[in-house]
């Protein structure tokens, strides 16, 4: 294996990430073969099969925020294992902080023909020498997504399940089993109808079935919350989903919106009560 100092290949992939890392992809454009692929770990269409498509995505991932080094290079004749780390003060991107992320680098002739995602070190060190993708156990595990989205500025912080159930009190006695305890109800008349139950930190509300449902699609729906549920409607809207109208909750949350996911389930999203002193 050749030393960092003996290889103008690895010297190439160091000046190109540093030139990316200034946000120069002249440079980057100017290394890559014309036909150059970058294959991710798992094949399929999102591989980027020339040097035009590899430019634009890397564009897109400078955009969301994507910084990190270089940890180690390791070089097999004419392929370049490339461990890298994501700087942690990146908002975006991936690996995740802390993480490492291997890339197996083919050059030749001075331009770069492949770059090749792998799900780890042992993966990365078995292509740089076969060039032929490990059935390595670890590739069919669960992992860390190859990138991880930067999430938009208005966000939601906490998700509770809303179940519609046939009858509430029958649910909270058999929820208690479990370790949950009721923290409120809403009884009007005297009948349970409405209840939220927590345990450590899973938390759950459940509902009677007062009117008819599509059990499919709201039998179970989710409740969010939103530190500011107006600012994140504008968001949706701006983005192009389809979010309701704000409208009052009570007797839940004084605000909340119904937003519909892409298979037709119900979000609702809550403004967050502001704290209060004691």
């Amino acid at each position: 294996m050749t030393a960092v100092s003996d290889s103008p290949d690895i010297e190439l992939l160091h000046r190109a990430w540093e030139a990316i890392t200034r946000g120069d992809l002249g440079f980057m454009e100017s290394a890559l073969a014309p036909d150059a692929k970058w294959r991710a770990v798992e094949d399929g269409p999102w591989n980027c099969e020339d040097r035009a498509t590899i430019i634009e995505v890397m564009q897109g991932n400078l955009a969301r925020g994507l910084r990190g080094r270089i940890e180690e290079t390791v070089q097999d004749g004419s392929r370049v294992m490339v461990a890298f780390r994501r700087d942690p003060s990146s908002p975006g991107g991936a690996p995740r902080a802390g993480e490492l992320a291997y890339m197996v680098v083919t050059v030749r002739d001075g331009k770069i023909v492949e770059m090749k995602g792998c799900a780890n070190r042992a993966a990365a060190t078995s292509y740089m020498h076969t060039a032929i993708v490990p059935d390595a156990e670890t590739l069919d595990t669960v992992r860390p997504p190859e990138v991880v989205a930067t999430p938009p500025e208005q966000r939601v912080s906490r998700l509770v399940p809303f179940v519609r159930v046939g009858d509430v009190e029958r649910s909270v006695a058999f929820y208690e089993q479990l370790g949950f305890i009721t923290k409120s109800v809403f009884a009007p008349r005297g009948r349970l109808v409405w209840a939220a139950l927590e345990s450590d930190g899973a938390e759950l509300m459940l509902s009677g079935p007062d009117e008819p449902i599509d059990a499919q699609r709201e039998g179970v729906l989710f409740y969010l919350y939103a530190h500011d549920l107006s600012a994140l409607r504008d968001q949706l809207i701006a983005a192009g989903v389809p979010a309701g109208e704000i409208e009052d909750g009570t007797p839940g949350p004084r605000e909340e919106m119904r937003v519909i996911d892409p298979d037709g389930y119900v979000l609702m999203v809550a403004q967050t009560e502001p704290a209060t002193g004691g």
